[in-house]
């Protein structure tokens, strides 16, 4: 075999194991930082938004009804109230992503939750 037969395959083969190795990213994730939407918030205020973060430490407060908690990414807080059935493993300092409505500046009434990264779970 030719050596420039041999840098084609190569190439080729580099380029299709990066285009496997990107089929499961999600580059169009909505889900936006804690910091984004505090920092624009009369843009998301009163429209559905979709935030990660974390679970700040010692916020959660767990109800019969209703969840709450303090979502934090280190720089900026919101103020959770989630109603529906909560994930296995909610805790504090635990990174979760919910979607729900911007009602203030500074809290969010969540009808979806999901434990880490939502691209993982398909949403």
């Amino acid at each position: 075999m030719r050596k420039k037969d041999k840098v084609t395959i190569s190439v080729v083969a580099i380029i299709l194991i990066a285009i496997i190795g990107m089929w499961g990213l999600d580059f169009s994730s909505e889900y936006l930082t804690v910091t984004e939407v505090t920092q624009n918030v009369t843009a998301y205020i009163d429209q559905p938004v979709y935030i990660t973060g974390n679970v700040k430490q010692g916020t959660l407060n767990i109800g019969a009804e209703e969840t709450g908690f303090i979502l934090t990414d280190g720089n900026a807080d919101l103020e959770v109230l989630y109603r529906g059935d909560r994930p296995d493993g909610l805790g504090d300092g635990e990174k979760v992503s919910v979607r729900g409505i911007l009602v203030s500046e500074n809290k969010v009434e969540a009808n979806f939750l999901v434990m880490g990264c939502p691209s993982k779970y398909g949403v």
